[in-house]
């Protein structure tokens, strides 16, 4: 039997849930209003007091008019109404 280690990140079920299609637009407009979520490659989350949910993200910069991908976590407690963008920044170079 295998059992994940508590506090470890582990792979997203359902990347395409609605839920977390919100807080992927929520961390990219908290980051910057300049960009557009375009799609979420990948996701993770890790149990804590809360959740992180740790996502790779592809998103358009409307200001220059390229896309990039970026790696973001946000600390969400949804019971306490508390959300916290951990980290935002860009992995790759445009397309």
């Amino acid at each position: 039997m295998c059992s994940a280690v508590v506090g470890q990140y582990i792979p997203c079920s359902h990347p395409d849930d609605e839920q977390l299609h919100e807080i992927a637009e929520w961390a990219v407009k908290k980051y910057n209003e300049g960009l557009t979520l375009l799609r979420i490659l990948d996701c993770e989350k890790q149990v804590v007091a809360g959740i992180n949910w740790r996502l790779l993200l592809k998103c358009r910069h409307e200001n220059i008019g390229e896309n990039h991908y970026y790696q973001t976590v946000v600390y969400d407690k949804p019971w306490e109404h508390l959300r916290e963008l951990v980290y935002f920044h860009r992995l790759y170079p445009h397309e």
